[in-house]
């Protein structure tokens, strides 16, 4: 009997400290080809209170993408970061990144409000 209670406390602590490294790591980068690189950015156009994927910008010779979602197991968010080299993206999009203007914008930008000050229509009460 108390065999059996230490290779299940034993187990536990196992268990315990295999989630906290899961846990720990939760930040992920994968390299993606073109084709693929561009059906995930094709995301960043998705309204999702679960999941996001944002581009988060270049270097000369990558373009990067973030796209995460809840941890399944704690609190945060689980995040990978996702890269692809410039010269396996199409011409268009390539020269987009070099002049600085991004090729995807993100769906929070879109929906937000414009800078300054806003005017609203007067309204008549009676």
């Amino acid at each position: 009997m108390k065999r059996i209670l230490t290779h299940l406390i034993v187990l536990v602590v196992g268990l315990a400290i295999g989630l906290m490294v899961a846990s720990c790591a939760s930040t992920r980068i994968k390299q993606l080809s073109g084709e693929e690189f561009l059906k995930e950015a094709q995301r960043t156009d998705q309204m999702n209170s679960f999941l996001y994927t944002s581009y988060i910008g270049s270097s000369p010779q990558r373009a990067y993408l973030e796209s995460g979602y809840p941890a399944f197991i704690g609190r945060g968010m689980r995040a990978t970061v996702y890269w692809v080299a410039v010269s396996d993206l199409p011409s268009n999009i390539v020269s987009q990144i070099k002049s600085g203007i991004p090729p995807w914008t993100n769906w929070m930008q879109r929906v937000s409000q414009p800078k300054g000050n806003l005017v609203l229509p007067a309204v008549h009460v009676p």
